[in-house]
């Protein structure tokens, strides 16, 4: 019994795992399991977890969150110095607001061309926004408290200080030192294309596709968030 576990278990690490990561950058604790039985390889749940800890913990695979794993092994992260005014400038005048932001320009480093345009967003209680909007404008700032589709495109200049403050949603990924993670961003960058067409959609997706070539995310915390996000969309607490 023990020679046809170690069997299974050498096979899963020399040879399913490898093809996994050689064919998508993330694969799921269940595409293993269907990877396993096309395979011919009967493995408990329970023995499959214990293995895959030990795969994480030898460097096979990457542990991208709750039944996810990926080829990746290093965590992707963005350039916190496009979003550092905007967080000092927030802080001192609301030292004990709950926000994170993120700009376009932290995405430069995964775009086929550099975005010329900027946007910068900024998270928040929604009945935070339109404060915040006010001291934002007072130092400068193209300041926007939650434009609606039709506003954003009449009136939105996208610059090197304009800022769009949306509500936060009640489960989105916790921040950094007010820095949006990056799962939270590729949500965001997709709604907020589509709603003030930031840039063109072949790019958008171009952008997401290469960060996820180029490491390692909490996949769960990304679907997660979209999730939520499509809820509060369903629910009509957000408008386009």
């Amino acid at each position: 019994m023990k020679n046809s576990l170690q069997s299974k278990k050498a096979k899963l690490f020399a040879a399913i795992l490898p093809s996994l990561r050689s064919n998508t950058a993330y694969f799921s604790l269940n595409t293993i399991k269907h990877a396993l039985t096309s395979a011919g390889i009967v493995l408990a749940d329970d023995t499959l977890r214990e293995y895959m800890s030990e795969a994480m913990a030898t460097g096979i695979v990457g542990d991208a969150g709750r039944g996810w794993y990926s080829r990746h092994d290093k965590s992707i992260s963005l350039d916190p110095k496009p979003i550092t005014k905007l967080i000092r400038t927030v802080t001192k005048a609301f030292p004990l607001l709950d926000f994170c932001g993120w700009s376009t320009i932290q995405l430069n480093p995964f775009a086929q061309h550099l975005l010329a345009r900027t946007t910068t967003f900024l998270y928040a209680e929604s009945d935070t926004l339109e404060s915040i909007a006010g001291h934002l404008r007072g130092e400068g700032w193209d300041a926007w408290p939650n434009p609606g589709k039709k506003e954003a495109e009449q009136f939105v200049r996208p610059g090197e200080k304009t800022g769009i403050l949306r509500p936060a949603v009640v489960k989105q990924p916790a921040s950094t030192g007010h820095q949006a993670p990056i799962e939270k961003v590729l949500v965001d960058l997709k709604i907020e294309s589509a709603r003030l067409k930031l840039m063109d959609w072949t790019e958008v997706q171009r952008i997401i596709d290469n960060i996820l070539r180029s490491g390692l995310l909490q996949l769960p915390v990304l679907l997660g968030y979209a999730e939520a996000k499509r809820e509060v969309f369903e629910s009509g607490e957000i408008t386009n």
